[in-house]
């Protein structure tokens, strides 16, 4: 050990190594799912992650659509929306529903080639009584949204700040300016495949067709309407709108064979992890 912490590759000057795109696409996906994996809801973690997001989308390999035909079928699991915070908070809730894993099922219609079948898998557990068993044992049950879209090309348009839009779109406008204001230096100037930063971005626009919603509970709850109504209810308040309406979903800014990002109408920046073995990218 000693003779090879005195190798001259340890002890001589720090080589500087440049990067490919390649390895700097990848870093930026590890890093953003590894701060997800923290499970922490602080202000710096979320400001960060939105940060991380729109670094994503500007290095995007695959902004073309013809790109997305191949690599947007498959089981996606959300891991993150940058406009509303996942699972529990402090709130007394109305229903105690536990969130399990919320998946994006993507699959290729028959129809067309451009055309795809979109359902949003919800699990959740349903907990009977006014306190919170120590064990979380419940009732099962699952909400499930199915729509088709349309794939085509689209722009995202980078726009100032309007101060009608009210304060919800803040951080999701400081999170941009941060990015713009960081890209414009010389460190990230040798990466970006542009020499000036545009005002807009190619996207893969999505333009989806008409929502179906079913959901499912096991005994003793299946007959309960007034409880299935107020499970609806807390569920639509722990899971990003998106998942819950599928026509909320505007266009694709980022993907790959591991990752995938979705933007909402309202701006949110929903991230995405391949779930399921795929034949043709292997197991991710």
């Amino acid at each position: 050990c000693l003779d090879a912490l005195k190798h001259p590759f340890l002890c001589g000057p720090r080589w500087r190594i440049d990067p490919s795109m390649d390895i700097i696409r990848w870093n930026l996906g590890s890093t953003a799912v590894r701060i997800t994996e923290e499970y922490i809801y602080g202000q710096q973690q979320r400001i960060r992650l939105a940060h991380f997001v729109e670094l994503m989308e500007m290095v995007n390999p695959h902004s073309k659509p013809k790109n997305w035909l191949s690599l947007l079928p498959g089981r996606w699991r959300l891991l993150y929306c940058t406009g509303r915070h996942l699972g529990l908070t402090l709130r007394q809730p109305s229903a105690r529903v536990l969130i399990g894993d919320v998946h994006l099922t993507v699959s290729r219609a028959s129809k067309s080639r451009t055309t795809f079948s979109f359902t949003s898998g919800i699990g959740f557990t349903v907990l009977i009584g006014q306190e919170w068993p120590h064990d979380k044992i419940g009732v099962a049950g699952t909400l499930q949204v199915n729509s088709f879209f349309r794939l085509t090309a689209g722009r995202r348009l980078y726009l100032k700040e309007d101060k009608a839009m009210g304060e919800s779109l803040s951080s999701a406008r400081n999170a941009q300016d941060s990015v713009i204001e960081k890209l414009s230096g010389k460190k990230w100037r040798k990466v970006l495949p542009f020499k000036e930063l545009p005002s807009s971005l190619q996207v893969a626009k999505l333009i989806s067709s008409d929502v179906e919603v079913s959901m499912s509970l096991n005994e003793p709850l299946s007959r309960d309407v007034k409880t299935a109504q107020n499970v609806v209810q807390e569920v639509r308040t722990q899971i990003p709108p998106e998942m819950f309406d599928l026509s909320n979903i505007v266009c694709g800014t980022y993907v790959d064979s591991r990752l995938l990002v979705l933007r909402g109408v309202n701006g949110s920046a929903l991230l995405f992890t391949r779930s399921f073995v795929n034949e043709s990218h292997g197991k991710v």
